[in-house]
C-alpha cells in the first residue's frame, strides 16, 4: 500500500509542493533568524536575566584574575551563549535559573551561591512546580517570582 501510495505521488508530480517543509540547509534557516532582535527572545533579556554579573568592576588584578572566578563564570556564560539557545525555553522561574546562578554567587559567593544555584535547579522540573504557592505566581505572563532577597 505505501508503495501504491509513493508511486501515485511521485506520478503527479509530488514535488516540494506536496511536503511539509521546503528543503533549506541548516546554515540558511539560521542566517534567515534574527536571533538578537527577535521578539521570541525577549525572556532573556528581563529583569535579572543580563550580563552584568560577568562583568568585572574595578577590582585588584588577583580578584580579576581569580582562576576559580573565571573558570566558573566562564562555564555559565559558555552554557548561556553556546548550549542554552539549542535548548527550549522551559525555565518556569522569572529569572532563569543560569541567571539565578550567576545573582547567587555575585551576592553571597561562591559557596552560598552554588548550593542556592543547586537547590534552584533541584527545584526547576514539573514535580517541584507542585508545591509553589499561588502568591509566587506573576499574574502579568505565569512565571514564578523567586526573588535572592528571600534567601537573606
Amino acid at each position: 500500500m505505501k508503495l501504491v501510495i509513493t508511486l501515485l505521488v511521485v506520478a503527479l508530480g509530488g514535488t516540494t509542493s506536496l511536503w511539509a517543509q521546503t528543503p533549506v540547509s541548516d546554515r540558511q534557516l539560521l542566517a534567515d533568524r534574527d536571533f538578537q532582535n527577535n521578539a521570541a527572545f525577549a525572556q532573556y533579556r528581563g529583569a535579572g536575566n543580563s550580563n552584568r554579573v560577568v562583568q568585572y568592576r574595578k577590582q585588584s588584578w588577583l580578584a580579576k584574575y581569580n582562576p576559580v572566578s573565571l573558570t566558573l563564570k566562564g562555564a555559565m556564560l559558555g552554557y548561556q551563549r553556546l548550549m542554552s539557545q539549542q535548548l527550549a525555553r522551559s525555565c518556569p522561574y522569572e529569572i532563569t535559573c543560569s541567571n539565578f546562578s550567576k545573582l547567587a554567587i555575585e551576592e553571597y559567593g561562591i559557596l552560598k551561591g552554588v548550593f542556592l544555584s543547586a537547590d534552584r535547579i533541584m527545584r526547576c522540573n514539573r514535580i517541584g512546580l507542585l508545591d509553589v504557592p499561588p502568591m509566587d505566581i506573576n499574574p502579568a505572563d505565569g512565571t514564578i517570582l523567586d526573588p535572592l532577597s528571600r534567601y537573606r
